[in-house]
């Protein structure tokens, strides 16, 4: 269906604008006065697709989750549910997804296909719990699991944002302090060692050296290193094979491999067990928990695991297998097994990485601040010492 601009006014003439998706003007025009606004101009647009789709925020989809929720839980009929969040939702945009879900449920979809036409917003993870839910008849389960998850995601995003932004921030002021200093304070300090003759010891030769050399080229000092990131992230989404050597890499690298490694079983032992908590199959628990997982490698022995359980061996000695999971995890899983109760043994499992997660992120951060103050320091010790010690040598000449 056409996705189209609209301007439309509610009843207090307020303006509002937005875009919808219709089968043809005479449908936009009705999906507007459902939503309460009158249709005043309207202009069919290309929609966008992907990642450059305007996109959704966690909070409005956590708010989706629980609205329909607590109204499943209250006996309340899907359509109306859907129907209230569309009339109740601030975003313009959120509103006009709402909408169009609500049609297509109204004309006899489900709502895991309707959620699938809007894959932008709501990925195959979402899709395939509601998809559970509606097989087993609990929506408001599998609405719980939802909001739960996405607030266990934003949680780990938030802590590693929190996490990178003092190392980020003191690399930038670092940069900047040194590229100051070379570029104008050093200079003259050096053309003063050097008109009062003194002779240079080999640590201020090299600083001169260092100085002149980004005095001349500090375009290219301060360009290739961020030039060279994006240059590395453009081939490492884009080939699988890069980014499979590269996530091997990341995972041997000392204080940050840990890290890495913790969040991946973190997010597989998560979506593990709200998939299987939601009534799904061991084999596609798997194949949701391999989507989610980002290391390559991981996704890699979870494809092991996959293919191993298939040909019919165990959950446990699959994971073994790969030699890719702690022991910790694998007691648990076989704990699970044998007793017939996996659900609790996924839930320890959680509650052991919830904690650990944020305490390996805490330790990285403890290495990595006094680490770049020691940089930092030793930049600062190499310029005094430079400056001063020919200044100490030639006074001790003189004092003799």
């Amino acid at each position: 269906m056409p996705t189209y601009k609209y301007t439309a006014i509610d009843a207090a003439g307020k303006s509002a604008k937005g875009k919808l998706t219709a089968a043809n003007e005479l449908d936009l025009e009705e999906r507007i006065q459902a939503i309460g606004l009158t249709l005043m101009s309207h202009k069919a647009v290309k929609a966008k697709k992907g990642r450059f789709f305007s996109k959704v925020s966690t909070k409005e989809l956590i708010m989706f989750c629980v609205h329909l929720e607590q109204l499943d839980r209250a006996g309340v009929p899907l359509l109306d549910a859907l129907a209230d969040m569309r009339d109740s939702a601030d975003s313009p945009k959120f509103r006009d997804i709402m909408a169009d879900i609500y049609e297509s449920v109204k004309g006899g979809e489900i709502l895991s296909t309707a959620l699938s036409k809007r894959k932008e917003v709501f990925n195959d993870v979402f899709i395939g719990l509601v998809k559970a839910g509606e097989k087993t008849g609990n929506m408001s389960g599998a609405f719980a699991h939802l909001a739960h998850h996405l607030k266990w995601n934003q949680d780990i995003k938030r802590s590693v944002r929190k996490a990178l932004t003092y190392p980020i921030t003191l690399v930038v002021v670092m940069t900047g302090v040194v590229t100051m200093m070379m570029l104008y304070v050093v200079p003259q300090l050096v053309s003063f060692l050097k008109s009062q003759g003194f002779d240079l010891p080999w640590y201020t030769l090299w600083l001169i050296a260092f100085s002149g050399f980004m005095a001349n080229y500090w375009w290219a000092v301060l360009s290739i290193p961020p030039i060279s990131v994006m240059i590395f992230f453009m081939f490492y989404r884009a080939s699988s094979k890069v980014h499979y050597v590269a996530d091997k890499i990341f995972l041997k690298t000392p204080f940050l491999g840990p890290v890495i490694l913790k969040i991946n079983l973190a997010r597989f032992s998560h979506f593990f067990s709200i998939t299987f908590s939601s009534g799904i199959g061991v084999l596609e628990c798997l194949s949701t928990a391999r989507n989610v997982v980002g290391s390559h490698v991981m996704k890699e022995a979870i494809q092991f695991i996959i293919q191993n359980v298939s040909d019919g061996s165990s959950l446990t000695r699959s994971i073994s297998a790969t030699q890719r999971f702690p022991s910790l995890v694998i007691r648990m899983f076989k704990v699970g097994e044998d007793s017939g109760n996996m659900e609790e043994a996924l839930n320890n499992i959680n509650f052991f990485y919830d904690r650990e997660v944020q305490d390996s992120i805490n330790r990285m951060i403890a290495v990595l601040q006094p680490m770049l103050t020691i940089v930092m320091g030793v930049v600062m010790f190499w310029v005094i010492a430079a400056v001063f010690g020919p200044l100490y040598q030639s006074f001790k000449h003189i004092a003799a």
